[in-house]
């Protein structure tokens, strides 16, 4: 058991130094990203599922918060969902024999969220129309916080709107277009009404929790979590043996896609820890592995859920995205023939 605890303590220092690496750069280059942002129009979905292949879910969130107030279609969301890349790529990196692999994965999704986004709003034109006509009526300024889902927010900016009362816009969550009393702007960074020295210190105390504490929080979780994932694993090794257990999923290939979209339902990024670790032992194939990451959204469904009012819609969102995960993950399956990359 010695063994086991220290091998996965050592696999996982790997995935660690590449989460680390991952997370700072995203840190850093996140401001400059932040300000130019705009999931407006017809590059919404573009925009969106470029900065989703970034190897974190907090946009997920922040797209899931953006289509709750109406300023981003279903098919920008779920383009979004879709490339959602979270943890697999620092997974895929701390290991060399497979770091390309994540290349083709990245690319599968990047190409899917585009076609699946804008076929749906395509087809869903009164859902675009809506979306449509409430960015004309709300002046809401945002800047996006990425960072990882813990942080990921809409810092908001209220201007002066006048205001709209067709269904459209009251069903939105926008909470700036029913009033015609015009609220308090919020402001970006430090309230003026601070002193001086007061807003230096807490603007350098924001810097170093931005830009070391947070990254530095981020990577120790997902080392726990790959830690408890590669302890689970080894003891299973350990007591039946990976040939078994590769010959398992192997015997049961057509069975393969549809149990990797299921662990990637679940709203954590453990699951995509859990299908880029199964790929990379050899268990699931690349279509099966890809069907899973489609799925994994992050926790952006939770947040979706968060509307009972919207129940049955978010359901229907779930279920296509459910469903378009499936038939990606068994048609991939078919073409490379239920196996893995080979380079």
């Amino acid at each position: 058991m010695t063994d086991i605890i220290l091998d996965a303590f050592l696999d996982s220092l790997k995935v660690l130094a590449a989460v680390a690496v991952c997370t700072y750069i995203i840190a850093f280059i996140e401001p400059l990203l932040a300000e130019k942002i705009k999931l407006k129009g017809k590059f919404a979905t573009l925009i969106g599922v470029s900065v989703s292949l970034l190897p974190q879910c907090g946009f997920s969130v922040v797209a899931a918060d953006l289509y709750r107030k109406r300023h981003i279609t279903v098919g920008t969301l779920i383009g979004v969902f879709i490339a959602t890349s979270d943890e697999a790529l620092p997974i895929f990196l701390s290991h060399p024999d497979t770091a390309l692999h994540i290349l083709p994965f990245l690319a599968a999704k990047f190409a899917l969220g585009l076609v699946f986004g804008y076929l749906i709003d395509f087809i869903l034109i009164k859902s675009r129309n809506s979306v449509e006509h409430h960015v004309e009526h709300c002046s809401e300024e945002y800047k996006i916080r990425l960072m990882h889902c813990d942080s990921a927010e809409l810092a908001e900016k209220v201007t002066k709107t006048p205001p709209c009362d067709c269904v459209d816009c009251a069903d939105s969550e926008c909470r700036h277009l029913h009033s015609t009393s015009s609220p308090e702007p919020k402001h970006f960074g430090i309230l003026s009404d601070y002193s001086a020295k007061f807003a230096i210190k807490t603007q350098k105390r924001e810097k170093v929790s931005r830009f070391v504490i947070k990254p530095f929080l981020h990577s120790i979780e997902i080392f726990v979590f790959v830690l408890v994932v590669n302890i689970v694993f080894g003891i299973i090794i350990h007591f039946v043996g990976e040939d078994k257990i590769i010959s398992f999923l192997g015997a049961n290939k057509y069975i393969a896609p549809f149990f990797s979209v299921i662990i990637g339902a679940i709203p954590n990024c453990v699951s995509s820890i859990v299908l880029s670790e199964l790929y990379i032992m050899g268990g699931l194939g690349f279509g099966a592995t890809l069907g899973g990451l489609c799925m994994n959204a992050g926790l952006g469904f939770l947040l979706l859920f968060k509307d009972i009012k919207f129940i049955k819609r978010n359901l229907c969102i779930f279920a296509a995205l459910f469903c378009i995960s499936i038939i990606v993950s068994y048609l991939f399956s078919l073409i490379f023939s239920f196996g893995t990359l080979i380079f």
